[in-house]
């Protein structure tokens, strides 16, 4: 399974020109992604021009849904003849872009062979498609990182009426040196959860304390006062473990209230790149039956995948930016 970050698209009508253009704003940017040669991203002048060679796929059920794969061009150390040689390596990296009236959202694989970070791609797409959008459209584009909410009350009181399970990952982070146990209301319900995080962390287990609604009740409701929930999040935003609110739907928001690397806070969905990669397979190869079954497959599995990347409003920094 391949872990990608997701990111929306804001236009930006910083041009009086745009206005006549601007309802044709998402058909606009799609342009670029018609065929291998609509655009080419190139950045650097003369000498210094870095060219990443791309591909891109268009689901049969939805010319809006897209599946890029870039390079990067590098050098990788490899021997030959027993000495060591540097060989030209352009190891890829899948985009999927959400391009469906009034959808603005693009998920970037985590691959640090191809690219070090999500964010370092997201530069150049948004670079190379502000360039083409500003000189042929007169409207602008950035692409933002969407990020985990850092206040889990917040994020279970905006769905509290459809929460079916609140998982507490505990297993997935780490006591720091200077934990304080002191803090916490009830030491004796935080005994089991510090034992328990340090015996998986020696011998390489790993739990999920799950909560469920009571049989009779159809949703999980916010209970700021209770004393085991408050101490689960206190040891949570210490560890820098995560965790998950799950809805009826079966969507996953995940919150992680540590002060981690900024990266590390940004919305990830997962998907088996199996699925992409025969998306392309060459043209002969796609004529046998079995192929095409698996690619039928695949984009069924890349819109259940898209279709669990949510859009969320944060209400400190003003409206999510759908513009």
């Amino acid at each position: 399974m391949a872990k990608f970050a997701q990111y929306y698209l804001e236009y930006l009508k910083d041009n009086l020109f745009a206005d006549k253009e601007w309802a044709e704003r998402q058909k606009h940017f799609g342009a670029y992604f018609e065929s291998n040669e609509s655009i080419d991203f190139s950045l650097g002048e003369d000498e210094d021009r870095k060219t990443y060679k791309h591909d891109v796929y268009h689901l049969s059920t939805n010319k809006d849904i897209i599946v890029m794969r870039i390079a990067n061009v590098k050098t990788k150390e490899v021997i030959q003849d027993f000495k060591t040689v540097a060989v030209r390596h352009e190891p890829p990296c899948f985009v999927i872009i959400d391009n469906r009236d009034r959808c603005r959202r693009i998920a970037i694989q985590r691959n640090r062979e191809s690219f070090s970070t999500t964010d370092s791609l997201r530069k150049i797409i948004q670079e190379v498609l502000n360039k083409r959008m500003t000189a042929d459209h007169f409207m602008g584009l950035k692409l933002h990182p969407q990020f985990y909410p850092r206040d889990f009350y917040k994020a279970w009181r905006l769905r509290q009426y459809t929460t079916s399970c609140i998982r507490f990952n505990i297993s997935d982070g780490l006591l720091p040196d200077n934990f304080e146990g002191e803090e916490f209301d009830d030491q004796s319900i935080m005994n089991f959860a510090i034992k328990l995080n340090e015996e998986e962390y020696r011998k390489k287990y790993r739990s999920v304390l799950e909560l469920n609604p009571a049989g009779d009740v159809p949703f999980l409701a916010v209970d700021e006062s209770s004393t085991y929930i408050r101490n689960l999040v206190k040891f949570h935003a210490q560890t820098g473990a995560s965790i998950e609110i799950v809805t009826n739907d079966g969507s996953r928001f995940t919150c992680y209230i540590d002060d981690g690397e900024e990266s590390d806070s940004i919305v990830t969905n997962e998907i088996d790149t199996e699925y992409l990669d025969v998306l392309f397979l060459d043209e002969a190869e796609k004529k046998d039956e079995e192929i095409r079954k698996k690619i039928t497959d695949s984009e069924k599995e890349l819109v259940e995948f898209i279709n669990k990347m949510k859009l969320e409003a944060d209400e400190e920094n003003g409206k999510e930016r759908v513009a």
